[in-house]
């Protein structure tokens, strides 16, 4: 479930079983709600509500909340008298609790439960060897993936940002895949690859470049010789450093952008209050 572009989101909160929540889903969807977007989560369900002005959204309000409430009940699901955890009438030990922004009631013992088990979780994950070295080769294969679509996509005259991103995202993903722990070293360390792989493949085009023009020229030369022959010309030399501060502008941005999906995705549940 994802909430983005909703201005208004709700969530009601019930206990079900996952079968009734299976049924619950089903009669949402058959109900063809515009402009709705919706998602079970483990107190009830959420909601993300759009229309195209406001205005017309708040005259739906009071139907949209009558097939809210209809399916729910139609299928099971109990009242607010509830935890929606353990589905157990609220007795004394009812505790207010704000998770994901919303505001929702839960047996106190549930919520003694549920942050002993997040506890451990973190725990756990805390005490995980970090792997640094294994999820510094997996950031350097994408990285490296990422440096031959950037030198494809200079070839063909585009510098871009989706080579970062690709790098960022392989990169990433094999970092964990070589079991490196995801955390914040990770993006350290991927963000850094993925930058030093862009700036090579910039130094990689021109060198190339240079040991190929040396060659039709006639010239016994190393393709470094050559390259360093060619960065001696003020306009190549210009050319080269405009080229590397572009990739390295688009590559920031590609970057800045997963990491910050990334960053979201890898964040480590924290206890309930």
């Amino acid at each position: 479930y994802n909430n983005n572009g909703s201005p208004l989101q709700l969530h009601i909160s019930f206990y079900a079983t996952d079968e009734q929540k299976r049924k619950m889903e089903a009669a949402l969807r058959n109900a063809a709600i515009k402009f709705c977007k919706f998602g079970f989560t483990a107190y009830g369900l959420a909601i993300g509500l759009t229309d195209m002005t406001l205005g017309r959204l708040l005259k739906r309000m009071p139907q949209l909340l009558d097939t809210f409430f209809g399916i729910l009940t139609e299928n099971g699901a109990l009242t607010s008298e509830y935890c929606p955890v353990c589905g157990n009438p609220f007795g004394e030990s009812k505790k207010q609790c704000t998770i994901d922004g919303y505001t929702i009631y839960i047996d106190a013992e549930c919520v003694d439960n549920i942050n002993a088990v997040i506890e451990a979780e973190n725990k756990d994950f805390n005490e995980a060897p970090n792997h640094y070295l294994r999820g510094f080769l997996g950031a350097l294969i994408g990285g490296l993936a990422g440096a031959v679509v950037a030198i494809v996509l200079y070839a063909v005259g585009f510098i871009s940002s989706i080579a970062a991103v690709v790098s960022v995202v392989f990169g990433t993903f094999l970092y964990k895949k070589f079991h490196g722990k995801p955390n914040k070293m990770m993006l350290v360390i991927v963000a850094a690859t993925t930058v030093v792989c862009m700036a090579l493949s910039v130094f990689l085009i021109y060198l190339t470049a240079s040991g190929i023009a040396a060659q039709q020229e006639g010239l016994n030369i190393s393709a470094m010789e050559a390259f360093k022959i060619v960065m001696a010309d003020s306009e190549v030399s210009r050319a080269f450093y405009a080229d590397l501060a572009m990739v390295l502008l688009f590559s920031a941005i590609g970057i800045g952008i997963q990491i910050a999906y990334t960053a979201r995705a890898i964040k480590r549940q924290g206890t309930i209050k």
